[in-house]
């Protein structure tokens, strides 16, 4: 009897360690071990993060490109920021969107995600990729005509620090997209409800806020930083 005993308790013991470790690890992307285990997560799976996520062209030139250009038209050669850019994805969007003549840099903490990015832009000089922290931006403020920040901001250490550096760079009536993780059982405190999320945003500098569905995890939110009054 005791030896059963024994042998559940090791079972539940290993079965809890696993369990800890995929939510950790996987679940949560190393979002509660910190940042350099997010970025080593993201190092590790660079060469395969494309074929996870199963990005489809006409999908995101219809939810991504297509209605940025739109918000910044009449605007067709803009500067855009993508913060935690991964892979390419918006830039890609981008520069396939048969009316975008403009430049887009992407930044990211990842360097193996980065080198697998500029695989897809070797020719293409309208893309920039550096490696760079949202929280420090390395460019000067009101500089950007639209800023995008996709599936990201909840794997950052600081939520308000990173929106603050987004909005700086962004010019007066830029355009500003980002997404809202809605699935949130796996990553407590890292996320946030939807009039939480929208009045974080306006704090951070953002007016004319709309949430649209997305996908099951995430929400688009696309806002304008305010014009400067007039003096």
């Amino acid at each position: 009897m005791n030896e059963l005993l024994t042998i559940l308790g090791l079972v539940v013991l290993t079965s809890a360690a696993l369990f800890l470790g995929w939510w950790l690890l996987i679940a949560s992307e190393g979002v509660y071990l910190g940042r350099r285990v997010v970025v080593w997560l993201y190092d590790v799976f660079a060469p395969r993060y494309d074929a996870i996520k199963h990005f489809r062209r006409e999908y995101d030139h219809r939810f991504l490109a297509q209605p940025l250009m739109a918000r910044i038209s009449p605007n067709k050669a803009p500067l855009i920021l993508d913060v935690a850019t991964g892979t390419g994805r918006l830039p890609l969007a981008m520069i396939r969107h048969a009316h975008f003549e403009g430049k887009i840099i992407g930044v990211d903490l990842s360097e193996p995600m980065l080198r697998h990015a500029w695989l897809k832009f070797i020719e293409e000089r309208r893309v920039m990729l550096l490696q760079a922290p949202a929280e420090r931006l390395p460019f000067a403020s009101n500089t950007f005509d639209g800023v995008s920040c996709l599936e990201a901001l909840e794997f950052m250490i600081d939520h308000q620090a990173a929106l603050a550096e987004m909005v700086r760079v962004l010019k007066p009536g830029g355009v500003f997209l980002i997404t809202n993780r809605i699935n949130t059982r796996w990553m407590p405190g890292k996320t946030y409800d939807t009039e939480t999320f929208v009045e974080l945003l306006f704090d951070a500098g953002i007016d004319d806020i709309h949430v649209e569905k997305w996908q099951v995890d995430y929400d688009r939110v696309w806002g304008i930083k305010p014009a400067e009054p007039s003096s």
